[in-house]
């Protein structure tokens, strides 16, 4: 295999993996948002953009969390 053939076949690998990733912050996100939705009923848009642009995946974890537990939606924006 040539340098030239090494490298896009690493660049085809990076891309997969950085997609795959990208589904998986987009799944959390979507939980998140899920989740408020079931327990408060509709997300305002300045909450959802502000969930939609957050890029920690541990963020998104803590913040679902948030969103099953939290009493009210005032108290979840609280957490963010």
């Amino acid at each position: 295999m040539t340098l030239a053939q090494q490298l896009r076949q690493e660049g085809r690998i990076e891309g997969r993996l950085e997609g795959r990733e990208d589904g998986r912050m987009e799944e959390r996100r979507q939980s998140v948002l899920e989740a408020l939705d079931l327990r408060f009923g509709p997300i305002p848009d300045g909450l959802r953009d502000s969930i939609e642009a957050i890029a920690d995946p541990e963020k998104l974890r803590a913040l679902h969390r948030a969103a099953i537990v939290s009493d009210s939606l005032e108290s979840f924006t609280a957490s963010l």
